[in-house]
């Protein structure tokens, strides 16, 4: 059973409890509203705390005003994307060649749901899932505050009993002008909150400020009446309601900022290789067992030789003509001695096949990654050098028999390529080495961490922001990186950090997914789709465009309908590139 059909038991299994738990009136004990298996969960504390944070209104409806220019560029550049992926997987479909489904396009990758999205690791997602919503709900609220709407309500979204949402819930009527039935209790001015001091009119409010009452607006008659005309008849004015939607998504693109700067910055700045050797596996009762060498350990100096590459561990070893020799290993900040004492200490050196080139002469000959090659016709093959050798003394069309460590062989015609006038074989290897025991691979930690630390230098090109957009999703050598958990012993804190052992690479690991959450969520509220802050700021601009050379009441329908067409548009474009691959192919 794999972890999808796992998480569909248990939100099943959520929803049977919550719809028994709402049955009996105890959610609603707590404010807990149930959907399914979706919690609302509410509270109104904090509205002081709102109050003293909106205080400073021209700051925040600058910070507003600022976020609506953000948001259009945001709600330009995923529409392109959406449309751009649309029109690939259109382009693949007519030419008989849609891809495969695989993880990149499975349903629990779309959401951002740490421990089920194959791509965000538990803790470090759920950490920065939880500043995401934060943020960007406190931002809606303040907003809220400062523009005179009411925060009736403050709280999460959970599915199941796991975070996916936060809110932060306004009066609709003040934000967007709904209609409803007067209430006699307000004739009565009954209800009324010191400390909220919104949702009343001009007199009222004013009475408040007078009477050493909160109102968290603090704005004069002039500027209500003002607003009140450029706007919805019954809400806030639409430059009002669009600074305070854009205001999450602002918040958000700020962390993101804050985050990535200290993560690019001082963090990795802060770190440093120690070697890119790694002890990929060990014999039992082995020399290197007996020593107390263990899997994963990095090997960063053979007696008085630091050793950064495998050839570096290759060539010492080689020059060496017997045992005692001392291996130096990190692991994660731990640093050890091994002495390596005994019989059958033997050097043995063989090219591993990592990965096979599409439409080569390695896959017309079904090779496959992790085959070991041994020899090529009569010359043996000890390391990549010796294979790069070889290959360079041959031709295209040539045919060549390889043999294989688990002793069989098969032939093989060369390939070519245009920039070559060699034989084209179509793998990636790499050397594989054997020492006493334990068997020496290299993980490209250095390799790695110089692109990390380059990226700012390519932040001014659209490839910048776009590697930035998709990093949890693109392999490098080695694989994806989504923080330092499992790579932490090929580095070492410096400079600053020095002294601070593991809590350097725990900082840089939150930095990374605190700013990749709120830069993707961000960009992702800007699609112009309702429910979305996008959407709904997007039909407030063809509101105000249109509304310039028609009645007021055409332009809000005309608005509402583009608004919708956009949405439905990319609802499907989203359903097309989830279950596209899986029409096509099966499910």
């Amino acid at each position: 059973m794999n972890y999808l059909n796992i998480a569909l038991i248990i939100l099943l299994a959520c929803w049977i409890i919550f719809a028994f738990l709402s049955k009996r009136g105890i959610l609603e004990r707590y404010n807990i509203s149930a959907f399914g298996p979706i919690l609302m969960v509410r509270t109104m504390r904090g509205q002081k705390l709102l109050t003293m944070l909106a205080y400073p209104r021209r700051f925040w409806r600058f910070f507003g005003n600022v976020g609506i220019p953000m948001m259009v560029v945001g709600m330009l550049t995923m529409f392109t994307i959406v449309i751009l992926t649309d029109y690939v997987m259109l382009q693949a479909l007519s030419e008989n060649a849609m891809p495969m489904p695989d993880k990149y396009n499975a349903p629990q990758n779309i959401f951002l749901i740490p421990g089920l999205n194959d791509y965000i690791p538990l803790v470090w997602g759920a950490i920065g899932l939880m500043v995401t919503l934060v943020v960007h709900e406190l931002a809606h609220a303040v907003l809220c505050r400062t523009e005179g709407v009411s925060v009736k309500s403050m709280g999460a979204l959970l599915l199941g009993i796991v975070p996916i949402g936060g809110f932060a819930e306004p009066d609709e009527e003040e934000l967007f002008g709904k209609k409803k039935e007067p209430d006699p209790a307000d004739a009565r001015g009954a209800g009324t909150d010191s400390n909220i001091g919104v949702g009343y009119d001009y007199a009222v409010r004013q009475t408040l400020e007078t009477e050493g009452g909160i109102w968290h607006g603090n704005r004069s008659k002039s500027e209500v009446e003002q607003e009140r005309d450029s706007g919805a008849e019954n809400g806030v004015s639409r430059r009002s309601r669009m600074r305070i939607l854009a205001a999450g998504v602002m918040a958000n693109f700020v962390v993101a900022l804050i985050a990535f700067s200290l993560f690019f910055g001082p963090v990795l700045g802060g770190i440093a290789p120690v070697s890119d050797v790694v002890v990929v596996s060990v014999d039992e009762n082995s020399v290197a067992a007996q020593a107390g060498i263990k899997e994963d350990m990095v090997i960063t100096q053979a007696d008085n030789t630091t050793i950064n590459t495998a050839h570096d561990f290759y060539a010492t070893i080689a020059t060496r003509e017997s045992l005692p020799m001392t291996i130096h290993t990190k692991e994660r900040d731990k640093r050890e001695a091994f002495m390596l004492a005994g019989e059958g200490a033997t050097l043995q050196t063989w090219v591993t096949i990592e990965e096979v080139m599409p439409d080569s002469a390695a896959t017309r000959a079904n090779l496959m990654k992790g085959m070991t090659i041994a020899r090529i016709d009569d010359t043996r093959i000890d390391n990549t050098t010796d294979f790069i050798s070889f290959l360079n003394t041959t031709v295209p069309g040539q045919t060549v028999e390889v043999f294989f460590a688990e002793n069989n062989s098969t032939m093989i015609e060369l390939g070519s390529l245009p920039d070559r006038s060699c034989g084209y074989l179509g793998v990636a290897s790499t050397t594989r080495i054997k020492f006493a025991g334990m068997t020496i691979g290299e993980y490209p930690a250095s390799a790695r961490l110089h692109i990390f630390k380059n990226i700012p230098s390519f932040m001014n090109r659209i490839e910048g922001w776009l590697f930035i957009l998709a990093m949890p999703l693109i392999e490098l050598e080695g694989g994806r990186f989504g923080g330092f958990d499992n790579s932490m012993q090929f580095y070492e804190p410096i400079g600053w950090a020095a002294g601070y052992g593991v809590l350097v690479f725990w900082i840089a690991s939150a930095l990374l997914w605190i700013g990749w959450i709120n830069f993707y969520a961000g960009l992702f509220n800007c699609l112009p789709a309702i429910p979305m802050d996008g959407g709904h700021i997007f039909k407030d601009i063809i509101h105000s465009l249109f509304g310039r050379v028609m009645s007021d009441h055409n332009a809000e329908q005309l608005s509402k309908s583009i608004a919708v067409t956009f949405a439905v548009l990319i609802l499907v474009s989203f359903m097309f590139m989830i279950f596209g691959p899986c029409i096509v192919h099966g499910f």
